[in-house]
């Protein structure tokens, strides 16, 4: 595994979106997606956690920064897990990560659920806690899990952007800040 790590800021109309990679034997590799309000918080969180990092960019990475736009924007995208990193994961933060990339545009399902769903019955915290450190943003949607009071929860880009992704897709969020007859997964 190489020791330098490469990223490409992306400005979106939520901010800015990091996208950070690595060469893995021979291979594109997203390491992290970081969400932040500005160019300047990106950064410091880029060098906080990738001290090497230097800025640079391939055709897979242009390619997954649009598509990252491209979903920014509202469309239906549909991403090349193959990239990701899943090695950084945990086991079981990797089987949350999967499960909620299973979740349909237009569909939420609570933490609970998903933690009955891979098995872990009283893990709603344990998934929710994954989820919090999703290292793949966007790319896996964590936006689509929600409490089981069908309250919005933490997103990494902030709750309005959680909840702008979610009306994207058709998801309706009450004036109380709770999701509406929502479709659910699991």
């Amino acid at each position: 595994m190489s020791a330098s790590y490469h990223f490409l800021l992306e400005s979106t109309k939520f901010g800015t979106v990091v996208v950070v990679w690595q060469k893995w034997d021979g291979k594109t590799r997203i390491i992290r997606v970081f969400l932040a309000e500005n160019k300047e918080k990106t950064e410091e969180m880029i060098y906080n956690n990738y001290l090497n990092a230097f800025p640079s960019s391939n055709t897979l990475i242009l390619e997954q920064t649009q598509k990252i736009q491209n979903f920014l924007s509202g469309q239906q995208v549909d991403f090349d897990l193959n990239l990701l990193a899943f090695e950084i994961c945990t086991p079981f933060q990797k089987r949350v990560l999967l499960a909620e990339k299973e979740i349909p545009r237009g569909h939420v399902s609570t933490y609970s659920r998903i933690a009955k769903y891979i098995g872990v019955e009283y893990g709603a915290r344990a998934v929710g806690n994954a989820l919090a450190c999703n290292p793949f943003p966007i790319i896996i949607p964590c936006h689509r899990a929600i409490r089981s009071d069908l309250t919005l929860g933490g997103y990494q880009g902030g709750t309005s952007m959680k909840q702008a992704l979610l009306e994207f897709e058709g998801i309706r969020i009450s004036e109380t800040g709770k999701v509406y007859k929502a479709k659910y997964y699991y």
